[in-house]
């Protein structure tokens, strides 16, 4: 009977434990996620999480408070946007500039035409019987 991805995860960080690898628990550093960054609003003390739009955080001040979340969370925009250029610089492309979905569709025709006059051709085929 093959043995789950736990027991073979938790077999993994014993044997890096072991070997003084990762952290206390055996994970490997580039593996472990960072907790969350989290803001409290200064009128109600609701603590919410910062997210890379805030839309929870604004639907948060204008909804119950009625001010903007400059009021109620200051700092958060600041946060926000510091999370959206680390995500832009640590892409699996390694920072590599990505293509929008036109320029793909563009780069794919071109690729196409390309294909067609370098001599297949397009026109339909006969089938069936006589």
């Amino acid at each position: 009977m093959p043995e789950s991805h736990k027991a073979e995860r938790r077999r993994t960080q014993k044997a890096n434990r072991a070997a003084g690898i990762g952290d206390e628990m055996g994970r490997i550093p580039s593996r472990v996620k960072d907790p969350p960054k989290m803001s409290k609003c200064t009128i109600c003390q609701t603590e919410l999480k910062i997210t890379k739009t805030n839309t929870e955080l604004t639907a948060h001040a204008e909804g119950k408070h009625g001010k903007t979340i400059d009021d109620c969370f200051p700092g958060a925009k600041e946060a926000a946007a510091d999370m959206m250029k680390n995500s832009q610089t640590k892409g699996k492309g390694g920072g590599a500039p990505t293509m929008t979905k036109a320029e793909r569709k563009k780069k794919a025709a071109a690729g196409m035409d390309d294909l067609l006059s370098a001599g297949l051709s397009t026109s339909k085929k006969k089938s069936g019987k006589k």
